[in-house]
């Protein structure tokens, strides 16, 4: 900057206009005014005095411009303003200390020099006080200061910087839309393009932003979502293998759950977009899709820096780390919806299920009640046809049908009790020995494991052990006071039959009949038959012995 050179006053006397005033006051009193277009202090006029006087006074930033070349004035609140402009600015050219932002205001200043007064609010100022450029605003006012003879002899401007406040309601208006587009997604991949929209409605903060979700492979993440850039651009690829580093470090920025920066954007991808900017970004910050340090991350988000963003703070890389946490924030409420969505779905087929089971189980009962009923009936129409067919006949023969018929009838009734889906093979003994119980004594032994039989096997061991009982009470262990049977089974190892075993003892001495009966014809034929099995009958002196093998499925 080519400023005039400055020598202090030191053989002149201080005018009083330029007393106090900190810092500035004591660096206008020891310029070397004279070497300047103004020339010494006590010839300035009246009005300029009473500017400074005015602007050294004040505690609100203020700058006086003064003459054809404006030379520049102003206190030690604006020496922030300035930054690394001051000290040099003092008493140069306004058009040399604000070179990077004369053409915007030029015009204002020429109306000012000319009477008119304007005023602009946080107005958008691109100043270069530290080295770089740097996006800020301002609100001030150029106020035209007249002379005694009525001409303009400057400017008098006091200025707010309003740069945290634009910026700040900006950046909070993104993470308010953020909020507000994602609240109305239904699924996951809506998240990613409706985030990714309010992204777009920030080029300032990020000219552009791509968000990637990781694949299920976890090898691979694919472009879900895009801001300010097209899709298929050399910096916006659809698929990225994470072990890669060429393009974005991806899994950098997931394995360690942290923020990682990449600078140099223009050695590494041409025409990039540059949002509301005039040059495009020039670094990069990507932050893990995470809603806290322990979770596992959802994807990454890649965010385009304002190249004119301050960078003596990490106020952006803060607001990037609150804009991704939003995002990853709204897919895990999305993801929690989804499920609850599928676990009430699930509840209510699983109800519709258990009331359907529920009506056939219903509708089952009915036939099985109205069946029961049928047979019972029969049974009953049955035994009082023999009685009277059979009045004539031989009554022992009639009281076995009849017996045998009573037998079928019981069996029967155990296997109601449980809906026809079978019985339990000592319900099944039970039963049938039942008639020739003793309420003095026991005079059986029924033991053995648990076991279940289909209705088939539970109806076809009911009318063997009927037959065995009947033989009993009328030849056997069961003829006299002192018999007993002992009926028990055990189940082979492989699990898929069982042994059974019926034996007496303490009844009349046993002999093997001459003929075979149709009782014992059933126990060893029919029965094995039925039960897919063999049937061992062994008439020993002691008690009769019957021992089955039969399949238990």
């Amino acid at each position: 900057m080519n400023l005039h050179a400055k020598t202090p006053m030191t053989d002149r006397p201080v005018p009083e206009f330029l007393n106090g005033g900190g810092e500035m006051g004591a660096a206008m009193r020891a310029f070397d005014w004279s070497a300047t277009p103004l020339g010494p202090p006590q010839a300035w006029p009246r009005t300029l005095q009473t500017c400074l006087r005015i602007m050294l006074a004040s505690r609100q930033p203020m700058w006086v411009w003064w003459g054809p070349q404006l030379i520049n004035f102003y206190n030690d609140a604006y020496r922030v303003v300035l930054q690394n402009k001051h000290p040099a600015a003092l008493g140069g050219p306004a058009r040399e200390v604000w070179a990077e932002i004369w053409s915007q205001i030029e015009v204002r200043i020429a109306a000012a020099m000319a009477g008119e007064a304007s005023y602009s609010e946080a107005e958008l100022l691109v100043m270069d006080r530290s080295g770089y450029p740097e996006e800020t605003y301002y609100t001030f006012s150029f106020s035209p200061v007249p002379q005694d003879d009525g001409s303009i002899g400057g400017i008098v401007c006091a200025n707010n910087d309003d740069s945290d406040r634009v910026i700040g309601a900006r950046r909070l208006a993104l993470l308010r839309e953020i909020a507000t587009r994602t609240w109305e997604a239904r699924s996951v991949a809506e998240v990613y393009v409706l985030a990714a929209q309010a992204l777009g409605t920030d080029p300032r903060d990020m000219p552009f932003a791509l968000i990637y979700r990781l694949d299920d492979d976890g090898a691979r993440a694919t472009l879900r979502g895009t801001a300010g850039i097209d899709v298929g651009h050399a910096a916006a690829p659809e698929s990225l293998a994470l072990d890669s580093a060429a393009l974005w470090p991806l899994s950098e920025a997931i394995r360690s759950g942290t923020r990682r920066h990449v600078a140099h954007l223009g050695q590494k991808f041409a025409n990039l977009p540059r949002g509301a900017w005039l040059e495009a970004p020039d670094d990069a910050v990507l932050l893990p899709l995470v809603t806290s340090a322990d979770a596992a991350p959802r994807g990454v988000l890649v965010l385009a820096a304002n190249p004119f963003r301050r960078r003596e703070d990490d106020s952006f890389d803060h607001f990037a780390a609150l804009v991704a946490r939003q995002i990853a924030s709204a897919i895990v409420a999305v993801e929690t919806a989804e499920l609850n969505r599928e676990r009430a779905k699930a509840a209510d087929m699983l109800g519709l299920e258990i009331e359907h089971r529920r009506r056939i189980e219903r509708h089952q009962n009915l036939l099985l009640d109205e069946l029961n009923h049928r047979v019972k009936n029969t049974l009953a129409t049955v035994q009082a046809m023999a009685i009277q067919t059979l009045k004539g006949v031989d009554v022992a023969a009639r009281d076995a049908f009849l017996a045998r018929l009573f037998a079928l009838s019981s069996q029967h009734d155990l296997l109601t009790l449980d809906n026809w889906e079978g019985a339990s093979l000592e319900g099944v003994v039970r039963r049938a020995l039942r008639p020739y119980r003793d309420d003095d004594r026991s005079r059986f032994t029924v033991e053995g494991p648990a076991v279940h039989l289909d209705p088939k096997r539970a109806l076809a061991l009911g009318m063997g052990f009927h037959e065995l009982a009947t033989n009993a009470a009328r030849y056997g262990a069961l003829s006299n006071a002192d018999g007993s049977v002992d009926v028990s089974w055990t189940i082979v190892p492989d699990g898929k039959s069982l042994k059974l075993h019926w034996e007496e003892r303490g009844g009349p001495a046993v002999q093997e009949p001459a003929r075979r009966g149709f009782g014992l014809r059933l126990i060893e034929h029919g029965l094995g038959r039925e039960l897919g099995g063999a049937v061992t009958v062994n008439f020993a002196p002691g008690g009769l012995v019957c021992e089955w093998d039969m399949r238990l499925s």
